[in-house]
């Protein structure tokens, strides 16, 4: 038998890229999480994901069960909203973004809430994940779209979709068979955003226990920081899938590492004990339209 908790599942490792973050975000297990994929695949005789590489991906037959799912949900959500009596939502949405999603998303989030909502008015704000954070805690947004690291207890936090990152420089300074340890990379020029950016969380942890300190260019632009590291003055880290075609005409190696590369889950936070129907369902949408992976436009858009 279906059940809305294997739909649930899949929609989630989907959205979220793993298994792990799928059981946090329904407050479960890993284990149950796993076993919820295990009886839909068991039940109907189906394979949903290719396990065969380092990372589960959706076979065929899941990519269409994913489409049906994520319909399913969205009109389950929709009809608990008209069940609670919920208005159409108007007035003002101060939405704090950063550079990644205003470069990619934030167009088609746009115009997602102008048609559903045509009497709400939405108020981007973009600046650096530290920034917002601070903003949104002192009342000065109504939701940002975050790092999960910069979750706060006073804030609720949605997840929205995870991101990978890649170091990578010139090849002109990176060799693409060397494998780089921690240390190595931590003595290259390193090229970063300050640190009231969210990325630099990421950055921090991952090198642990090192910490590139007199090495380091600050630059507050992604697309800056990506365009030094062409240039051959050091390495940085960067969304990978965004930057595939530097990758691709070998204008950037990416760095085989010792580490996984980092990745991190993009949250909408909002104000604990505001108005929570709304803003999940903001977030809902958010999640339907986020794509990380290419300018807004671009030929998949």
């Amino acid at each position: 038998m279906l059940t809305f908790k294997q739909i649930e599942a899949l929609y989630w490792v989907v959205q979220l890229g793993s298994f792990a973050n799928a059981a946090e975000r329904l407050n479960t297990t890993q284990s149950a999480i796993t076993k919820r994929i295990r009886e839909l695949e068991t039940h109907f005789n189906i394979q949903v994901f290719d396990r065969s590489g380092q990372r589960a991906t959706l076979t065929s037959t899941g990519e269409e069960l994913l489409a049906m799912a994520t319909d399913l949900l969205g009109r389950r959500d929709q009809m608990l909203l008209k069940m609670q009596g919920i208005k159409p939502f108007s007035g003002s949405l101060r939405l704090g973004i950063t550079e990644i999603t205003a470069m990619t998303w934030l167009p088609k989030l746009m115009k997602e809430l102008r048609t559903l909502f045509p009497e709400l008015v939405v108020q981007p704000k973009i600046g650096l994940a530290w920034q917002l954070q601070q903003s949104l805690l002192q009342g000065q947004l109504d939701m940002a779209i975050l790092h999960r690291e910069l979750r706060n207890p006073f804030l609720e936090a949605e997840p929205i979709a995870q991101v990978n990152f890649s170091w990578a420089g010139s090849p002109e300074i990176i060799s693409p068979t060397k494998v780089y340890s921690l240390e190595e990379i931590s003595r290259m020029n390193i090229i970063r955003q300050d640190p009231e950016s969210g990325l630099n969380a990421i950055y921090d942890e991952w090198f642990a226990p090192f910490t590139p300190q007199s090495n380091l260019f600050t630059i507050n632009s992604l697309q800056a920081m990506v365009g030094m590291a062409v240039a051959g003055f050091g390495v940085t880290c960067m969304p990978e899938d965004y930057f595939s075609d530097l990758f691709a005409s070998r204008k950037l190696v990416a760095l085989r590492t010792t580490k996984t590369t980092p990745s991190s889950l993009y949250c909408a936070m909002y104000a604990k004990q505001s108005n929570t129907m709304f803003y999940q369902e903001i977030a809902r949408i958010a999640r339907e339209v986020s794509d990380f992976s290419q300018p807004y436009g671009g030929v998949n858009a």
